[in-house]
């Protein structure tokens, strides 16, 4: 599914309207859109895309994401949470957490992440480690 209209109409929900933060454009913090985004530059902080979010082989994103979809071709370290899906591209390069109902990594991917997959799990964090209790060394 691309994020352009093809000869003049859009295809679905997702094409209703686009953001694109160009190629060597640098942006921080918070960014949020009802409709879809492309990042092509570097990116920094929270993203919140009620559509579609594509992250082009020339991106480079860090942060914390939050979109229905979520397509990487580029860089991205931080978390994803993807309501419905996360699509990696043979050159998507991704550090940190994903959280989605579906994901489909093509081969090419470089990944070191904790995946959770599944039906509504993408809602739910990781419990947090619970350290050993320290021995005491007088008893």
């Amino acid at each position: 599914m691309g994020l352009w209209k093809t000869n003049g109409s859009s295809n679905g929900s997702y094409e209703k309207a686009l953001s694109l933060l160009g190629e060597g454009s640098h942006t921080k913090g918070d960014f949020h859109t009802p409709g879809n985004l492309r990042i092509e530059g570097t990116f920094q902080g929270t993203l919140r895309v009620e559509g579609r979010l594509v992250i082009a082989p020339s991106a480079d994103v860090h942060g914390t994401i939050h979109a229905s979809q979520v397509h990487v071709a580029g860089k991205c370290s931080g978390e994803i949470i993807a309501e419905d899906s996360v699509e990696l591209a043979p050159t998507a390069r991704v550090q940190g957490d994903i959280r989605t109902r579906r994901m489909e990594m093509h081969k090419g991917a470089v990944v070191e992440v904790r995946c959770f997959v599944g039906e509504d799990i993408y809602q739910k964090k990781a419990e947090p480690e619970i350290a050993a209790p320290k021995r005491n060394r007088h008893n």
